[in-house]
């Protein structure tokens, strides 16, 4: 009798013990499969929104605008290496005044002609995408390393200076772009955006001047 209670014993705990285990694995693959149904519906949702873009202007600068910014970086990168160089030939020449001349020369070279040329550069559009069912567009601009920078806004959003500045279009959200009209796949997305399609306004300040003579007869 003790002996097959003892068995009994242990034919539950076995059994209780694959329960377990069976409820943590199928647990376990009940994450794994939310996880994938999650991902795949992200990847879904990306890759309309992705189909939804239509490309509606390329900048043909922008290869050649990849380049010079890669020369330029790999030339400051060796200006950097070549600071200690600059420095042990300038106090052999000539003393400290020799070692602070010509690192000083290779420094503007090395900071200051990356940064000039972003600063040029950083507002010409690449790429500009349009999504016929959001109405938004994207302009795809390029950082300082290389990086893509995409500003998504509308055509409400453009606000086109009075006075436009060097290398400036037209300004979303207090970011400056520039664009060529003329490679524009269809003008018309160049007419919405400068606001071509609203009515002139003159600025003739009629409505001001006519309340001044009003207030002024009374």
């Amino acid at each position: 009798m003790l002996r097959i209670s003892s068995c009994s014993r242990k034919l539950t705990s076995l059994l209780s013990a694959q329960l377990q285990s069976s409820n943590c694995g199928a647990w376990k693959l009940a994450h794994k499969i939310a996880q994938q149904q999650q991902q795949h519906k992200w990847l879904a949702t990306q890759s309309s929104a992705n189909e939804n873009l239509h490309r509606i202007y390329f900048g043909t600068l922008a290869p050649r605008m990849k380049v010079v910014k890669l020369f330029s970086l790999s030339t400051s990168l060796a200006g950097l290496a070549a600071q200690p160089i600059l420095m042990e030939q300038g106090m052999k020449i000539g003393g400290t005044g020799m070692a602070v001349f010509l690192c000083s020369v290779g420094g503007f070279f090395t900071f200051v002609t990356p940064l000039l040329l972003h600063f040029v550069t950083k507002k010409y559009v690449t790429e500009l995408h349009y999504n016929p069912a959001t109405q938004e567009y994207t302009a795809t601009t390029i950082s300082l390393l290389l990086m893509k920078i995409q500003t998504k806004f509308k055509a409400s959003d453009v606000t086109v200076p009075e006075v436009p500045g060097m290398f400036t279009s037209f300004v979303v959200n207090k970011r400056p772009l520039f664009v060529d009209p003329a490679l524009f796949e269809d003008p018309e997305h160049y007419v919405r955006l400068m606001g071509y399609d609203k009515p002139i306004d003159f600025k003739l300040n009629i409505n001001d001047e006519l309340q001044k003579t009003k207030k002024h007869d009374k």
